[in-house]
């Protein structure tokens, strides 16, 4: 794969992809360690992701994303583990795009991707917490206004 030799790999794919298993098979594979950014800006702010975005919004979610990209620029042998939305802010996005970015499952279908994120806890987006058959179309709209930002990417 194009990660080998690469000094930090951050891996990410959207909401239902393998990130997380993904992340710790390369992390494995090439003796680095891995760190979850999520897990990470939690630990620092005392507040879950989820609670952050409902507090103060999803943009304060990015910029603390930034600011811990920014304290990871210089570590090497490391396997960042990536939320669905990092793409989507320019300043993440210029970070990854200055390393080495995996994206996790990127063949796999919307069905396939819908079917593993319709039940997880603990996203930071409220449509996927409460709502009924509205959820799907907002899953799949938001799938829409990301995919080609993830396929440039990589």
């Amino acid at each position: 794969m194009t990660y080998k030799n690469s000094p930090r790999i951050f891996v990410t794919g959207y909401m239902g992809a393998q990130t997380r298993e993904l992340a710790e098979q390369i992390a494995a594979e090439m003796s680095y360690e891995l760190i979850d950014l999520d897990a990470e800006i939690e630990k620092l702010d005392g507040r879950t992701i989820q609670r952050i975005c409902m507090l103060m919004g999803e943009h304060e979610y990015r910029n603390k994303e930034y600011e811990m990209l920014q304290s990871l620029k210089d570590r090497e042998g490391i396997v960042v583990l990536c939320g669905d939305g990092i793409i989507f802010d320019d300043q993440n996005r210029e970070v990854l795009e200055a390393n080495t970015v995996v994206l996790a499952d990127a063949d796999a279908g919307i069905d396939e991707l819908w079917e593993r994120a319709k039940d997880m806890k603990g996203l930071p987006y409220a449509f996927m917490n409460f709502g009924g058959e509205e959820r799907k179309e907002k899953f799949i709209e938001l799938y829409e206004q990301r995919k080609e930002i993830y396929m440039n990417l990589v």
